[in-house]
């Protein structure tokens, strides 16, 4: 009893550790020359950013759904905020 314990002990954190670590974010900005080079992967949405300073001339790929990121001018992940959606107010009858 008491080593089945103690193994839940030692393995319930590691197991939560590793399954946060797999959802964690990834985000790995870097320069080669006069090219500024950005990854982001959180597992949904993985692209790849690069952008020359001394042309201005910026690529991107991106693969999965990346609806939810916006890709901020140095390649940062930028969260979207979804908009509230206006609605009418319903007709009152003049009677």
């Amino acid at each position: 009893m008491r080593r089945s314990v103690g193994l839940a002990v030692v393995v319930l954190p590691l197991t939560i550790g590793w399954s946060v670590a797999a959802n964690a974010e990834y985000f790995n900005r870097y320069t080669e020359g006069s090219w500024v080079n950005a990854e982001y992967n959180d597992g949904t949405c993985h692209y790849y950013y690069s952008s020359d300073r001394q042309s201005g001339e910026t690529h991107v790929n991106r693969y999965g759904n990346c609806s939810r990121v916006a890709i901020g001018p140095d390649g940062r992940p930028v969260p979207v905020m979804p908009l509230a959606q206006a609605v009418p107010p319903p007709a009152v009858s003049p009677y």
